[in-house]
């Protein structure tokens, strides 16, 4: 979270990899909590740097979601219900269903 907006959401071993793409590099021999922690940081009020940091953060996490949505929608196969594919409304569920 930075400034109250999730910028990442993943697993713990993915998150190198995606700050490096967002030009957050840890150096070596630091921790990487401890890194993101200082460079997830935003000074209040605001500065410039703060600001770009943030619309940079922002986009990279809302590209993130929008691939993994693409690909799990393309998995997500529903059959059309029976009653819809003959045509038959239905307001209300069956005592099966």
């Amino acid at each position: 979270m930075a400034d109250g907006y999730t910028v990442f959401q993943g697993d713990a071993g993915e998150a190198l990899d995606y700050f490096r793409s967002c030009k957050f590099n840890v150096p070596k021999r630091c921790n990487p909590s401890d890194f993101f922690m200082k460079a997830l940081d935003v000074k209040y009020p605001k500065q410039n740097d703060d600001i770009e940091k943030l619309e940079r953060l922002n986009r990279a996490y809302r590209f993130q979601i929008e691939k993994r949505n693409e690909v799990e929608n393309k998995m997500i196969k529903l059959p059309i219900p029976e009653s819809y594919a003959a045509g038959e409304k239905s307001y209300r569920a069956s005592i099966w269903i």
